[in-house]
């Protein structure tokens, strides 16, 4: 039996998880109270990504030795896995370096920070060069606002990674570095970080990913859109679609071309914009796009014909991705209005027009809230001027400004049942004088329908903005009003304001 571990532990040893895995179920097989057999086939079973499949196992190896230093580490890594946070904790308990990561990675995983920050920094203190706890303290002040003390931990993980450390962790760490450094407002540094980090490392697509929005940021966009083609190599992205390609410009005459949506809604219509200019050149376009946006594209000058991402592609001789279309035409033209609304959705009657009509968006989707929206109270300022008509753009409203609006019922005017796809919210737009809004899909809907837009930026925004300006080459009827410090939207709120034309 003892030589069947030890084939199990020198196939763990050259990570030949699958072949340790059958030793461990032989061995197991014959002795089914085998705490080490048992211990390491839970292991390798959570290393090949089947946590569910390894804590019956772990939970036998307990039975057989409770408290065991290292199986408890083992099994609280398969909690975390499974996302059981409370029971994680409860195995965490021991006090050394790892048991005090898992112990940290559980309350971030239960959103409790602050007793996740101190979990990590007991475990840098009993092991200073211990790396992935200095990252996960860097990402845990980084949710608390603590971006000083999170850059700092992260470049000590940086510097006290072994030297035998995988290229994609490294990557992770500089990325992690990267991304604090842009939300301090530091976006040369992040790129220099991005470069270093490749001079040593080329080809590190993530790495290349997020460099590629430093130079978007600033404005590179020549060397920015190159690398931007690398955001089908990320794990967490989409993957490149079938048959798509950078289109070659200079071919499409006369040839059938599919656009195909990515991202977000907002990504979409901001670079659908290229589909006439394809028409000009000759191509018949057609769109593959979300439901939800089908009836306006379909309505849009230049597209022949507009199809839902839930039905199949119609033929085509080049399929290219949406946001591919600036490197292809390595220009970003500011051709409004290029979408207009739908004649069957031109059904709102607000009768005569006596005072300024304003659309408001301050918050998205709620995967997009934390980067841009703002507390609707934020708006309360623009909401107590007088002679101005107040009108609600989103879809949906989150609890706590929901909150706010039943306590203090501002004059808003909502329109939340009547907004069933983005064709009835351009219709809504339409009706508008000015539109205030965050970064989301309203702004880019009223940018493309040239409407004049108010924009509220935080202080690190998306890279599409750029920084320091007050207008966009990408709508120019949009002027940007930004955070002048982290979390100051009042005075990009009293920029607003004083921008309004007169009311009346």
């Amino acid at each position: 039996m003892n030589h069947l571990l030890q084939d199990a532990a020198r196939l763990y040893a050259a990570r030949a998880y699958q072949a340790a895995e059958a030793v461990c179920h032989a061995i197991v097989r014959d002795t089914p109270n085998h705490f080490d057999a048992l211990h390491l086939l839970g292991v390798v079973l959570t290393l090949q990504e089947r946590p569910e499949d390894a804590l019956p196992y772990l939970h036998r190896a307990q039975a057989e030795r409770p408290g065991h230093p290292q199986l408890q580490v083992n099994l609280g890594n398969a909690l975390l896995a499974t996302k059981r946070y409370q029971a994680a904790i409860e195995a965490s308990q021991a006090a050394d370096p790892q048991s005090l990561n898992n112990l940290g990675l559980a309350y971030k995983g239960l959103q409790q920070h602050e007793q996740a920050a101190e979990a990590f920094r007991r475990a840098t203190a009993l092991r200073f060069d211990y790396a992935p706890a200095w990252f996960n303290l860097a990402t845990t002040l980084a949710k608390l606002h603590r971006l000083e003390d999170a850059l700092q931990a992260a470049i000590t993980a940086q510097r006290v990674a072994p030297l035998d450390t995988p290229v994609p962790r490294l990557a992770e760490i500089t990325n992690e570095v990267g991304r604090i450094l842009m939300d301090i407002g530091r976006p040369h540094d992040a790129l220099a970080a991005c470069r270093d980090f490749l001079t040593r490392h080329p080809g590190e697509n993530t790495v290349i990913w997020n460099m590629s929005l430093c130079l978007l940021l600033l404005g590179d966009f020549q060397n920015g859109w190159r690398a931007y083609q690398h955001r089908f190599d990320i794990q967490d992205h989409d993957k490149r679609p079938e048959g798509a390609t950078v289109l070659d410009i200079t071919q499409v005459t006369g040839k059938r071309v599919l656009i195909l949506s990515e991202q977000g809604r907002g990504d979409m219509l901001h670079c659908v914009r290229y589909a006439p200019l394809l028409a000009e050149r000759g191509a018949t376009v057609a769109v593959q796009t979300y439901p939800d946006l089908l009836p306006l594209l379909a309505a849009m000058p230049g597209v022949t014909s507009a199809v839902s991402t839930d039905d199949p592609r119609p033929p085509a001789d080049f399929v290219t991705p949406v946001m591919s279309l600036p490197l292809a035409f390595g220009t970003h033209p500011a051709n409004v209005p290029y979408l207009r609304v739908p004649p069957e959705r031109r059904t709102l009657q607000f009768g005569p027009r006596r005072q300024q009509r304003i659309g408001l968006a301050w918050s998205g989707s709620p995967q997009s809230y934390d980067r841009s929206a703002i507390p609707a109270e934020t708006l309360a300022p623009l909401l107590a001027l007088p002679g101005y008509e107040f009108h609600c753009l989103q879809k949906e409203i989150a609890a706590r400004d929901q909150a706010w609006l039943d306590i203090h019922r501002p004059p808003i005017v909502m329109h939340t049942r009547s907004l069933g796809d983005f064709a009835d919210t351009a219709a809504l737009i339409d009706q508008m004088d000015v539109i205030v809004s965050i970064d989301t899909a309203v702004a880019h809907l009223a940018g493309a329908l040239a409407k004049p837009l108010n924009l509220l930026l935080p202080f690190n925004p998306d890279w599409r903005w750029m920084l320091g300006r007050t207008d966009s080459p990408w709508y120019p009827t949009a002027r940007l009003f930004r955070q002048p410090s982290r979390g100051n939207w009042a005075t990009a709120v009293q920029g607003v304001i004083a921008a309004l034309p007169p009311p009346g």
